[in-house]
């Protein structure tokens, strides 16, 4: 309730900001790393120390991917297989697309609200899956953080995304699956939240007066 009450201070909403990973796309890198590396605790130190998000939020930023894997092989390079394995089969770390929010997604377009995409995505990789979205259609715009050199949850990408989209954001929801993501969204002055299901989505909606 505080926290509804605090969001309830805004405009209401007049568009929406997605993110991919997680909330649209069915994505985990366990998808893939657990073929590579069946082994439990080999697994849990492939995806935690050697793949570990901050390292990859670098290669996120547009750092390439390819010299990234490189200079992380030479660190570790008892796992420099596994990680060009990861590499050539990137694809295989997406499972599909979550229909239930895709299903929201349809809705906010046929009533006519203005989408966006902001999303962590190495351009090495999107380039390989970006065909295959038919569902970005739907979206006005897309910001992925290897085409413009920065990443969530940095200020600046969410800046980049307020002047980029045109939108005003107090009355612009952005919705990722990552807490710290939607704490800098806040700072920026979006309206944010923690994307765990579509029923929660949907719930979150509600409370915000969303039809």
């Amino acid at each position: 309730p505080e926290e509804h009450s605090a969001i309830n201070d805004f405009k209401p909403i007049n568009a929406f900001i997605f993110d991919l990973g997680k909330v649209i796309v069915d994505w985990d890198p366990r998808y893939l790393l657990h073929q590579i590396s069946p082994d439990e605790a080999r697994l849990k130190f492939l995806v935690n120390e050697v793949l570990d998000l901050e390292w990859f939020r670098e290669v996120d930023s547009g750092y390439p991917l390819s010299k990234a894997i490189e200079e992380r092989s030479r660190i570790y390079p008892d796992y420099a297989t596994e990680m060009q394995v990861y590499v050539d089969r990137w694809p295989e770390t997406i499972r599909g697309l979550f229909d239930c929010t895709l299903d929201i997604v349809r809705e906010l377009h046929s009533a006519g609200f203005p989408l966006y995409v902001l999303s962590n995505w190495a351009a090495e990789t999107w380039e390989r899956v970006e065909s295959d979205f038919d569902f970005l259609k739907y979206f006005d715009d897309v910001i992925i953080s290897g085409h413009v050199g920065m990443a969530k949850p940095d200020t600046a990408i969410f800046e980049l995304a307020r002047d980029r989209f045109g939108v005003t954001p107090s009355s612009t929801l952005f919705i990722d699956d990552g807490p710290k993501n939607v704490e800098a969204a806040r700072a920026v002055g979006f309206q944010a939240v923690v994307f765990e299901t579509a029923s929660g989505l949907r719930r979150d909606f509600a409370s915000l007066d969303i039809a």
